[in-house]
């Protein structure tokens, strides 16, 4: 009957701008995840205890005279509530997947892409999913370039895995091998 209105069901995961179901379900499965006090927040304390599990230690002091933890939960809580809800954490997701100027706050965006891919919990990922989050970030052509140097094993040699530190160590937009590789190919 033509009379009556076609209205498209719309997911949850559409409305907030993600592309894809697999997107809003690993997210999803990250931000339970963080949230160890199952309260709908992730706050420093649960940060922190994210971080000795993966036995990364974040620094003590950053540049703004907070502990790096409450450095990350300031660049994410929109809110200034003192802690990062699940709008704060997705439009964070969204905000740091789609810039290409490298401003974005990206430390908790590396802690999400790298629990995304550590699907089991084991605190690591592997070399193809470690690929493909860089395949995303710095394009194929970047990636092919650094494939080799950042990759190579013997023949016999098994996948490597990357602990949460030495994935860090590939992508900071400080301090990481690819950001320093980016930032020398613009000048």
């Amino acid at each position: 009957d033509e009379s009556i209105p076609h209205t498209k069901f719309v997911e949850e995961w559409e409305t907030m701008g993600l592309e894809k179901r697999i997107d809003f379900d690993n997210l999803k499965r990250v931000f339970e995840r963080l949230d160890l006090k199952h309260d709908g927040r992730i706050d420093m304390e649960e940060l922190a205890d994210i971080y000795k599990a993966l036995d990364h230690k974040p620094r003590k002091q950053t540049e703004y005279g907070l502990s790096e933890i409450e450095d990350i939960i300031w660049e994410v809580d929109e809110d200034a509530n003192g802690w990062i809800d699940w709008e704060n954490f997705v439009q964070l997701y969204l905000r740091c997947r789609k810039d290409r100027t490298g401003r974005e706050p990206t430390r908790l965006f590396n802690l999400v892409e790298f629990m995304i891919c550590d699907k089991d919990g084991g605190g690591t990922m592997s070399e193809d999913e470690c690929m493909e989050i860089l395949y995303h970030r710095f394009g194929k052509n970047e990636m092919m370039k650094l494939t080799d140097q950042l990759f190579k094993r013997k023949l016999d040699e098994a996948e490597k895995e990357f602990t949460f530190t030495e994935f860090l160590n590939l992508v900071d937009s400080n301090t990481g091998i690819l950001a320093a590789h980016m930032r020398a190919n613009k000048q």
